[in-house]
């Protein structure tokens, strides 16, 4: 299973090096996680969210959160919005939803 734990660290623009001291390990550990070469347990996704302040979910391959293809495209976006702007979206998406629901839609 392929996580995303590499295309995080990069875009945050942290190194191997970064990760492994904030997560208290090393770099060779590191890079087993991120080739899938070591599971990826819980305690790994906390350490590893809280050394790239993210979310545990995030550091999962979308077709494991994902139910379709759909799903997959509006989680990637949603990923890739700062935290301000994803609540904000969100906060928009929900109040559509009960504007619809209002219509009958």
């Amino acid at each position: 299973m392929q996580t995303r734990i590499a295309f995080l660290r990069k875009e945050k623009g942290l190194s191997l090096e970064d990760v492994a001291k904030a997560a208290g390990t090393t770099k060779a550990q590191i890079q087993k996680l991120e080739r899938g070469d070591r599971r990826l347990s819980l305690e790994w996704m906390e350490r590893l969210a809280k050394a790239m302040n993210t979310k545990i979910s995030e550091l999962l391959p979308l077709e494991e959160v994902a139910q379709d293809s759909e799903e997959a495209a509006i989680l990637e976006v949603l990923s890739r919005l700062p935290d301000r702007d994803r609540a904000a979206l969100i906060g928009i998406v929900r109040r559509l939803l009960v504007r619809l629901e209002d219509l009958g839609g």
